[in-house]
């Protein structure tokens, strides 16, 4: 009966697993559903099957390596559930606004030398804030609006990335993306500020010590509460006049190539 027991609170551990790497898997295709029923329904199956596993268990010795997969799963659960229940963000304070020209400012790219926005008089602009190499949502959405980059070329359009990243994890992030567009380092969060863009305390991690699975990156640091930018698109003519804005009041949407 043991055997039965731990045998089917495993079980409860692979459907656990797997709805967690299915709803992945549609962050990483930039198909992120808004409320995520398919994660929810493997959640619920998979602790159930493991609930049922300890019912099972006919020895304490049974008891025990039966709930050592559902208290992993029982983790797996509450941290998603934490991070799923902080993700709206806080979109009033942007100070730009469609009409208005581009503000001045002055950055880092990736390779550790200034940029200044001078660098953008008389050239269409998409300015993309994201909040880090760490985020799966924002490599994400990076990586569709660089395979965008034949519609971007047509109306001549520069892509450029901005985040709290260093410079030298925004070097690390275009290598491991394989991204063509430009990344720029407000580590400080001047530009961040600058624009009303900044979502001042959220759960986050260091784009550093990554680790790709199944093409998503996730950082191995420990997560802790810190500023990062909110997701905005900001859209700029040759002119230097804002024509678009797009913001995320949930940092998990974002912006489909049809939009």
């Amino acid at each position: 009966m043991n055997l039965i027991a731990i045998s089917f609170s495993l079980l409860g551990f692979i459907v656990t697993f797997t709805g967690l790497i299915s709803y992945f898997l549609k962050v990483k295709n930039n198909k992120t559903p808004k409320i995520p029923l398919s994660l929810f329904f493997s959640f619920a199956l998979g602790l159930t099957i493991g609930w049922y596993a300890i019912d099972l268990s006919s020895t304490t010795l049974g008891m025990i390596l039966a709930g050592i997969p559902l208290l992993l799963c029982v983790f797996m659960v509450g941290f998603i559930l934490f991070l799923l229940v902080q993700s709206k963000t806080p979109i009033g304070d942007i100070k730009i606004k469609v009409g208005d020209q581009l503000f001045d400012f002055d950055s880092t790219d990736s390779n550790g030398e200034v940029f200044s926005s001078s660098q953008l008089k008389n050239q269409r602009t998409f300015l993309k804030f994201y909040r880090g190499a760490w985020c799966p949502y924002c490599s994400a959405e990076l990586k569709m609006f660089d395979g965008m980059r034949e519609v971007f070329d047509k109306y001549t359009i520069k892509l450029i990335g901005l985040s709290n990243d260093t410079a030298n994890q925004a070097k690390a992030h275009l290598l491991r993306d394989k991204l063509e567009m430009q990344l720029l380092s407000d580590p400080e969060l001047k530009v961040i500020k600058q624009f009303g863009v900044e979502h001042h305390k959220a759960v986050g991690w260091e784009s550093d010590n990554m680790l790709t699975v199944l093409g998503i990156s996730f950082s191995l640091n420990m997560f802790e509460y810190k500023a990062m930018s909110i997701p905005t698109s900001v859209l700029i003519d040759e002119n230097g006049a804002v024509v678009w804005i797009d913001q995320s009041d949930d940092y998990r949407i974002r912006s489909s190539e049809e939009r």
